[in-house]
């Protein structure tokens, strides 16, 4: 896989909609700073011209997550010095988990140490790590930029579509429906919306942006939903991240997103991973929603398998 590659797609992808100068900003000093490791072979001294080039990218995709993460405008960015931004960006949490845990150790071990002490020369491994961690960070970083546009993007849809908005709003208040048939009905009604969109632009659309798009869909429902994404649950000692965690009604629901055209015999194993979040959680109501959109407006199907989570019976639906 070529990480450089992947991470010149995702600027590509976001500066259609956001024309940023630290976009590309940051590939220019990935890529430099890969260029300055492969000369360091030769020449020692280079290795320190890859961590000091990993330090722009990082500062570089610190100023664009504040811009779009935090909603700043390009003024406001311009007005804060770095140690600001690093500050905001933490307290706030703004951050995904493992985007702050990246963020939290290139900051302490490469840019901090860099930055105050000119006496310090790397060697190759250390010059291989920090490149590799900036990397790391700016991929993840991307992906969860990707998905904030895509937040906002059908934020502002809906906003101007009150129709639309209205029928999200009446599912989310039906009387005499259980909350995970409503959670099924606004699946239903989000591919209605937007699978003409989706299906014109299905070969540049990112699965991360779908599921932006669907998370502001939940969110625009109003108080009856509360949407939590990829909450962190502790299992043996491990942690997991299921999607999205839902209330609707006081009650849980564990969604786990795939996005694919065709099901499977691998539904299987992703039925008894949504089981090991369901135990986890305590919550007796689980769906795998498989958005399909290689074709225009596809036929719902709604199949359910009952279950027994903590000894209650409990339902998949998929």
């Amino acid at each position: 896989m070529d990480i450089l590659k992947e991470i010149e797609q995702q600027i590509n992808s976001i500066k259609k909609v956001d024309n940023s100068t630290y976009l590309d900003s940051i590939f220019t000093h990935i890529d430099r700073a890969e260029s300055y490791y492969i000369l360091g072979k030769t020449d020692n001294n280079y290795f320190n011209d890859v961590i000091y080039r990993s330090n722009q990218a990082y500062e570089g995709a610190l100023k664009e997550s504040f811009k779009i993460l935090a909603n700043k405008t390009q003024e406001e960015v311009i007005k804060k010095n770095l140690n600001n931004i690093e500050s905001f960006l933490e307290t706030n949490s703004i951050f995904r988990e493992r985007v702050l845990q990246l963020f939290k150790n290139y900051r302490q071990e490469w840019r901090n140490k860099s930055t105050h002490d000119y006496k310090l020369f790397f060697d190759e491994n250390e010059a291989f790590i920090a490149m590799t961690s900036v990397t790391s960070f700016v991929h993840l970083l991307l992906k969860q930029i990707q998905e904030k546009i895509a937040f906002n993007t059908q934020q502002k849809k809906l906003e101007d579509e009150k129709e639309n908005l209205d029928k999200i709003r009446e599912i989310a208040i039906a009387k005499n429906k259980k909350p995970v048939d409503k959670l099924v009905d606004m699946i239903i009604e989000f591919s209605k919306q937007n699978s003409q969109q989706i299906f014109k632009n299905t070969q540049n659309i990112k699965e991360i942006e779908i599921m932006g798009l669907f998370h502001a869909f939940l969110e625009s429902a109003g108080k009856s939903i509360t949407t939590q994404r990829e909450p962190k649950l502790n299992v043996e000692s491990k942690n997991i991240r299921p999607d999205f965690l839902i209330e609707i009604d006081e009650e849980s629901i564990i969604l786990e997103f795939k996005r694919m055209s065709t099901i499977g015999s691998h539904i299987q194993n992703e039925i008894n991973q949504l089981l090991i979040y369901m135990q986890a959680t305590n919550t007796f109501n689980g769906i795998i929603y498989y958005a399909n959109f290689s074709e225009l407006n596809p036929e719902p199907k709604v199949n359910t398998t009952e279950v027994m989570i903590n000894d209650k019976r409990s339902l998949v639906s998929h």
